[in-house]
């Protein structure tokens, strides 16, 4: 029996155990797939401990998937030209890096982007932000803004995109995520919003019918943002799309096969309607 993991911090709210248990158990592979706390300062120090115990694969989630790049050996081309991984597949010297971030926002987008994408707006500018800017630059966005609390953050990770890749990025606040909704088509929250903190820094009032609004995030119940879209009439994916479709990502990269997603998206909601959150 192979050990895999997701590591976080905090991780009590991770479905991601639920998910790959599920599709572990549908395929008969005799794996077993566990959740693990870890503070930022303990990050280096349990991935190398889990490489010594046989671990086989491990998903990243906040707020290490930037320092997990750093720890890898080796990085997909993906994961490297973003900086940032959520999965590490095991190696024999150490951790090859990969982001399924960035085909999870592919794949809930592409279905509902059947032309051009104009622009797009990007809440945050950690890891899964980095994910998103790269997944809207291969859909062929032509701008893009990124709104964050730390703008010195934000610049940086703007910067990054703009010479390596050409993409027209800008900077604004968080506070002016609403007022600058109106100028976008698409709204992708890669935030903690709704799962540690629960202002909202966008309402129904700043969106519209033509928005899609994509969250990177879940949470038991409603996130201020999906409250917002729903009531705005905005296409809204929720973050539990987003969990299979990186998830089956990373489940093909782990065991080679393919899962079943309405499984895996089955066994999330089911988990998530006992916690008293959206069935």
């Amino acid at each position: 029996m192979a050990l895999l993991a997701v590591i976080g911090y905090p991780i009590s709210h991770s479905a991601s155990p639920i998910m790959h248990n599920a599709a572990l158990r549908a395929l008969n592979l005799p794996n077993r797939y566990i959740a693990i706390e870890a503070r930022p300062e303990r990050l280096h120090e349990t991935l190398k401990t889990l490489h010594k115990l046989g671990f086989k694969g491990l998903n990243i989630t906040i707020p290490h998937k930037e320092a997990a790049a750093r720890e890898a050996v080796k990085l997909s081309e993906e994961a490297e030209a973003i900086g940032a991984v959520n999965t590490l597949q095991r190696l024999e010297d150490g951790w090859a890096g990969y982001n399924t971030d960035v085909r999870g926002v592919e794949g809930c987008l592409s279905p509902l982007v059947k032309e051009g994408l104009a622009a797009a707006m990007i809440l945050g500018a950690g890891g899964g932000a980095a994910a998103a800017l790269y997944a809207l630059w291969r859909m062929g966005v032509e701008r893009v803004v990124i709104a964050n609390r730390s703008r010195e953050r934000a610049e940086a990770l703007a910067k990054r995109f703009r010479d390596r890749l050409g993409l027209n990025v800008r900077v604004i606040g968080l506070e002016e995520a609403g007022r600058e909704a109106h100028s976008v088509e698409v709204i992708i929250n890669a935030t903690p919003l709704g799962l540690t903190y629960h202002e909202s820094v966008i309402g129904p009032e700043d969106l519209t019918k033509r928005h899609i609004v994509l969250d990177m995030v879940y949470s038991p119940g409603q996130t201020p943002l999906q409250r917002a879209a729903i009531s705005a009439g905005a296409h809204y994916i929720d973050g539990v799309k987003m969990l299979v479709e990186q998830g089956a990502r990373a489940f093909k990269i782990f065991h080679g096969v393919e899962p079943d997603r309405l499984l895996m998206e089955g066994a999330v909601r089911a988990w998530l309607a006992r916690r008293g959150g959206p069935g």
